[in-house]
Order: C-alpha cells, then sequence, then structure tokens
C-alpha cells in the first residue's frame, strides 16, 4: 500500500467561509435595503386604504370622549351631520349599519356616532329607534371636510372618508385595522 495522503475532492480550503459569508449576506441585504429606504423617506406611490389618513392624527373633541362610557376602548365609526339629517344622512346611517354588521366577529369592536349640532332632530330620532345601538351626541365640529370619520380605541381621528367613499372601502378599511389592531 502507498502512503498517500487521501483528499476527499468536495472538502476545498476556504469554501465552507464562502458560503457561510454569502448566507450572512443575503440574510443582511433586506435590513439595509429597507433601512436606506427608510432613511431616505421613500413611501409607496399606492396606499391600500380607501379614506384619507390623517396626519398626524388628531383628537376627537372632549364632549364625544365625555358622552359614553360605552365608547371607551372601541374603534368608532363617526357621521358628522350639520343641520337636519336629510335623505343622504339616513342612507349613510343605514350603510354604517351594514358594515357594522359585516364586520361579523369583530363587529362589537366598533360603535357607530352621530355627532350632530342638532341632537333632537326628529329624524335621527326615528334612527335611534330603527337602531337602538347607535349613539347620537350633540358635539362641535371636528374641523373635517369629510362627513365620515374613523377614530381609534384612544380617541383620535385616524381617517376620513368623502361623501362618496364606497361601503366595501370603508369595511375593507377596518377589517385590516381590526385584524392587526391589539386593542379595542
Amino acid at each position: 500500500m502507498s502512503d498517500a495522503v487521501i483528499r476527499s475532492p468536495v472538502h476545498t480550503p476556504g469554501r465552507g467561509r464562502g458560503t457561510l459569508l454569502l448566507i450572512v449576506g443575503l440574510l443582511v441585504l433586506p435590513f439595509v435595503v429597507g433601512g436606506a429606504l427608510y432613511v431616505g423617506g421613500w413611501q409607496p406611490a399606492r396606499t391600500v386604504h380607501h379614506g384619507h389618513l390623517l396626519q398626524p392624527p388628531r383628537v376627537l373633541p372632549a364632549a364625544v370622549l365625555r358622552a359614553s362610557d360605552e365608547l371607551r376602548g372601541k374603534w368608532l365609526l363617526l357621521l358628522e351631520v350639520r343641520g337636519a339629517c336629510t335623505a343622504e344622512c339616513v342612507g349613510r346611517l343605514d350603510e354604517m349599519r351594514r358594515i357594522q354588521v359585516a364586520l361579523y366577529k369583530n363587529m362589537s369592536r366598533l360603535r357607530r356616532v352621530v355627532l350632530t349640532d342638532r341632537p333632537d332632530d326628529p329624524q335621527l330620532a326615528a334612527m335611534r329607534q330603527a337602531q337602538p345601538d347607535l349613539l347620537v351626541i350633540a358635539a362641535p365640529s371636528t374641523g373635517s371636510a369629510d362627513p365620515l370619520l374613523l377614530a381609534d380605541p384612544q380617541g383620535q381621528l385616524i381617517m376620513t372618508y368623502p361623501p362618496d367613499a364606497t361601503a366595501q372601502g370603508v369595511r375593507a378599511d377596518l377589517e385590516r385595522l381590526l385584524k392587526f389592531a391589539w386593542t379595542g
């Protein structure tokens, strides 16, 4: 027999180090790219929400927060009505109810509220009779140009919806928020 050293054809010096560096580099790359995008201030051109995100969020009027203990820790879908409640207002209130029911398991996490300067409006009284879980609160204007508002459980307005916003868009936003929210 010969005294030659048998070497494995697979093992070559330095090959393990290169593989390790490649794996570490691939694991670190997303963090480097994400950090560069964050520092550079990049924002996506298209967002998935259907309303207007308020940056920064605004605090609800104190009258709303004091109005009912039932509102604490709940997501609020608010309709701001100035003057008499018209047919459009009634339609929007009915739409808000359908949105809440469509949330199914999460419907108890949401409260529907009407902010008005006329809480004694007969049309609103009729809606409260038809929908006992609807809250009507006399409150000052929130200052929003959009009538439909969304507030988080901490009492901050986070989104507004224009009059032409679809119920499907509002429901999609709420489903996404409730899926990832730990509060409310």
